[in-house]
Protein backbone atom coordinates (compact mmCIF):
# COMPACT_ATOMS: atom_id res chain seq x y z
CA UNK A 1 0.00 0.00 0.00
CA UNK A 2 1.37 3.65 -0.85
CA UNK A 3 0.68 6.58 0.24
CA UNK A 4 1.50 9.85 -1.97
CA UNK A 5 3.97 12.47 -0.23
CA UNK A 6 1.13 14.74 0.05
CA UNK A 7 -1.18 12.61 1.88
CA UNK A 8 1.70 11.73 4.12
CA UNK A 9 2.54 14.99 5.06
CA UNK A 10 -0.95 16.27 5.34
CA UNK A 11 -0.96 13.67 8.15
CA UNK A 12 2.08 15.17 9.39
CA UNK A 13 0.85 18.18 9.79
CA UNK A 14 -2.25 16.86 11.73
CA UNK A 15 0.02 15.32 13.93
CA UNK A 16 1.79 18.20 14.15
CA UNK A 17 -1.27 20.13 14.98
CA UNK A 18 -2.80 17.99 17.49
CA UNK A 19 0.17 17.98 19.15
CA UNK A 20 0.59 21.71 19.45
CA UNK A 21 -3.35 21.90 20.65
CA UNK A 22 -2.58 19.32 23.22
CA UNK A 23 0.98 21.27 24.48
CA UNK A 24 -1.04 24.51 24.89
CA UNK A 25 -3.78 23.35 26.90
CA UNK A 26 -2.15 21.18 29.25
CA UNK A 27 -1.49 21.83 32.45
CA UNK A 28 0.46 19.78 35.21
CA UNK A 29 -1.13 19.46 38.44
CA UNK A 30 0.35 18.21 41.38
CA UNK A 31 -1.03 19.00 44.89
CA UNK A 32 -2.11 23.12 44.83
CA UNK A 33 0.33 23.56 42.37
CA UNK A 34 -0.64 24.06 38.27
CA UNK A 35 2.77 24.23 36.32
CA UNK A 36 2.19 25.23 32.45
CA UNK A 37 4.41 23.48 29.87
CA UNK A 38 7.10 26.40 29.88
CA UNK A 39 7.57 25.60 33.61
CA UNK A 40 7.55 21.76 32.98
CA UNK A 41 10.12 22.39 30.03
CA UNK A 42 12.78 24.42 31.86
CA UNK A 43 12.14 22.05 34.96
CA UNK A 44 13.53 19.29 33.01
CA UNK A 45 16.01 20.91 31.59
CA UNK A 46 17.07 22.04 34.90
CA UNK A 47 16.89 18.48 36.26
CA UNK A 48 19.04 17.13 33.59
CA UNK A 49 21.62 20.01 33.38
CA UNK A 50 21.80 22.00 36.24
CA UNK A 51 25.23 23.71 35.64
CA UNK A 52 23.58 25.83 32.48
CA UNK A 53 23.48 28.95 33.00
CA UNK A 54 20.13 30.80 31.92
CA UNK A 55 21.49 31.95 28.53
CA UNK A 56 22.22 28.17 28.06
CA UNK A 57 18.71 26.92 28.96
CA UNK A 58 17.21 29.70 26.65
CA UNK A 59 19.64 28.51 23.78
CA UNK A 60 18.53 24.80 24.64
CA UNK A 61 14.53 26.01 24.96
CA UNK A 62 15.30 27.88 21.67
CA UNK A 63 13.39 30.68 23.53
CA UNK A 64 14.58 34.05 24.82
CA UNK A 65 16.60 34.97 27.54
CA UNK A 66 13.99 37.11 29.06
CA UNK A 67 11.20 34.12 28.55
CA UNK A 68 13.83 32.06 30.74
CA UNK A 69 14.19 34.68 33.49
CA UNK A 70 10.64 34.95 33.72
CA UNK A 71 9.45 31.36 34.21
CA UNK A 72 12.52 31.12 36.26
CA UNK A 73 10.70 33.61 38.52
CA UNK A 74 7.92 31.52 38.19
CA UNK A 75 8.65 28.45 39.09
CA UNK A 76 10.60 30.60 42.58
CA UNK A 77 7.20 32.19 43.30
CA UNK A 78 5.58 29.10 43.15
CA UNK A 79 8.61 27.62 45.58
CA UNK A 80 9.79 25.40 43.03
CA UNK A 81 13.49 26.52 42.87
CA UNK A 82 15.40 28.55 44.80
CA UNK A 83 18.23 30.89 42.94
CA UNK A 84 21.12 32.30 44.90
CA UNK A 85 23.89 34.34 43.25
CA UNK A 86 27.07 33.06 42.83
CA UNK A 87 29.17 35.46 44.61
CA UNK A 88 32.56 34.48 42.49
CA UNK A 89 30.59 35.18 39.36
CA UNK A 90 28.96 38.40 38.97
CA UNK A 91 26.13 37.50 37.24
CA UNK A 92 25.52 34.07 37.41
CA UNK A 93 22.69 32.15 39.53
CA UNK A 94 22.62 29.06 40.97
CA UNK A 95 19.15 27.15 40.78
CA UNK A 96 18.00 24.29 42.82
CA UNK A 97 15.02 22.68 43.02
CA UNK A 98 13.08 22.58 46.89
CA UNK A 99 11.78 19.47 48.27
CA UNK A 100 8.63 20.28 46.22
CA UNK A 101 10.29 20.67 42.96
CA UNK A 102 11.45 17.52 43.13
CA UNK A 103 8.63 16.07 44.66
CA UNK A 104 6.68 17.73 41.30
CA UNK A 105 9.19 16.83 38.72
CA UNK A 106 9.30 13.51 39.60
CA UNK A 107 5.59 13.39 39.63
CA UNK A 108 5.46 14.77 36.39
CA UNK A 109 8.42 12.20 35.04
CA UNK A 110 6.41 9.23 36.71
CA UNK A 111 3.08 10.53 34.20
CA UNK A 112 5.01 10.82 31.37
CA UNK A 113 6.65 7.28 31.64
CA UNK A 114 3.80 5.60 31.37
CA UNK A 115 2.89 7.05 27.67
CA UNK A 116 6.48 6.78 26.81
CA UNK A 117 6.22 2.83 27.79
CA UNK A 118 3.26 2.61 25.73
CA UNK A 119 4.94 4.12 22.34
CA UNK A 120 7.97 2.07 23.10
CA UNK A 121 5.90 -1.18 23.39
CA UNK A 122 4.69 -0.15 19.97
CA UNK A 123 8.03 0.85 18.17
CA UNK A 124 9.72 -3.13 19.92
CA UNK A 125 7.19 -4.62 17.46
CA UNK A 126 8.42 -3.38 14.43
CA UNK A 127 11.18 -4.15 12.53
CA UNK A 128 14.84 -3.35 12.85
CA UNK A 129 14.30 -1.09 9.18
CA UNK A 130 10.76 0.14 10.10
CA UNK A 131 12.64 1.75 13.41
CA UNK A 132 15.65 2.95 11.29
CA UNK A 133 13.15 4.73 8.57
CA UNK A 134 11.38 6.26 11.47
CA UNK A 135 14.38 7.74 13.61
CA UNK A 136 15.72 8.91 10.03
CA UNK A 137 11.99 10.38 9.29
CA UNK A 138 12.48 12.13 12.56
CA UNK A 139 15.96 13.48 12.41
CA UNK A 140 15.18 14.72 9.16
CA UNK A 141 11.78 16.19 10.49
CA UNK A 142 13.69 17.74 13.57
CA UNK A 143 16.48 19.45 11.08
CA UNK A 144 13.47 20.87 9.17
CA UNK A 145 11.65 22.39 12.26
CA UNK A 146 15.31 23.84 13.16
CA UNK A 147 15.44 25.90 10.00
CA UNK A 148 12.37 27.06 10.33
CA UNK A 149 12.79 28.75 13.83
Amino acid sequence: MSSSPKKVAGQVRRVINRLIFLEKRSVFKHGILRLFPSEIHLMQVLKETPELNAGQMAQRLGISNGAVSQTLARLERKRIITKTKDPALKNELTVTFTESGKAAIQSFEREQSSAIDTFSGYLSELSDNDRNIIEHFLSHMEDLLKRLE
